[in-house]
């Protein structure tokens, strides 16, 4: 319910789209570029799956300047991102792949199914409707690098994100985790990247371990000679999708006997609205 920038002017180069092909998204029939707004060809919007910062970033509050006439509402923007309470659930219509098995890849005997298996890529955990995972975000990641070590005691993270209740910059924020197994050096112990294509791929000749020693060599990495497959976990922050503010959440949500928030997993004892929070 705030003021919004409208983006009228905009040449979008899709006044007359294929009629099977539908462009406009929600109430507002938005296209794309009407959030990336993109200038001789340079497209603003940072993909956490690759990068580790919010540099050339677009948020919400570039176009939603005073978001709620509740001035209580407005408060939480401090510490809660918008699309926290604006996009509840995800994958509402269409499943999404929520967890990825290479370890099972390569079997000739399972019936193959895009979303259930595949013999070369492995098998596959789709769902929709899905609630968030919520972490505190500072718009920075930490980012899994060639040759780093894997967590014994857990999954290996590949871009967690970072930020804290003590953090001022940080929001509690909404994420897909994808999560996955990947086949790691065990001895060296670090992730060991495939190569798929070609002689001696994964792909075409189904041999674990000529496919990652091939990799090793080509990032420089010393391969051992064993190999085996642990978990990995690749966080997504949600941004799109977002629902009317008649779906949106309610204080309830967070603030009731079923929160859907881990109060004590994000740095408070209890419910701080038992107690007063931040603000």
């Amino acid at each position: 319910g705030g003021e919004a920038v409208k983006h009228g002017d905009l040449d979008t180069s899709l006044d007359n789209p294929s009629p099977e092909v539908d462009v406009h998204m929600g109430k507002a029939g938005f296209l794309c570029i009407d959030c990336h707004r993109t200038v001789k060809h340079q497209i603003p919007g940072r993909a956490f799956s690759v990068s580790v910062d919010n540099a050339n970033g677009i948020s919400c509050s570039d176009c939603h300047r005073q978001p709620h006439k509740d001035e209580r509402l407005n408060q939480h923007v401090a510490r809660v991102a918008c699309v926290t309470c604006h996009i509840p659930n995800f994958a509402r219509n269409v499943p999404t792949k929520m967890y990825w098995d290479w370890s099972k890849a390569g079997d000739s005997s399972r019936p193959e199914d895009p979303h259930h298996y595949l013999k070369i890529k492995g098998e596959f955990t789709y769902d929709n409707n899905v609630v968030p995972e919520y972490h505190w975000f500072n718009l920075t990641v930490d980012r899994y690098l060639v040759g780093d070590k894997t967590n014994p005691n857990g999954p290996t993270d590949i871009n967690r994100p970072l930020g804290s209740r003590n953090d001022p910059k940080s929001q509690i924020w909404p994420f897909k985790v994808h999560k996955g197994k990947q086949p790691y050096d065990t001895v060296h112990d670090y992730l060991l990247p495939v190569v798929t294509a070609g002689p001696g791929g994964f792909w075409h000749e189904f041999n674990w371990n000529k496919a990652v020693d091939l990799g090793a060599k080509l990032v420089g990495l010393d391969y051992s000679g064993k190999y085996g497959f642990t978990e990995t976990w690749m966080y997504w922050p949600l941004t799109h999708g977002v629902v009317p503010k008649e779906q949106a959440l309610t204080c309830n949500a967070c603030h009731g006997p079923n929160s859907r928030l881990n109060w004590q997993a994000l740095g408070y004892g209890m419910d701080p609205m038992k107690k007063g929070g931040q603000l």
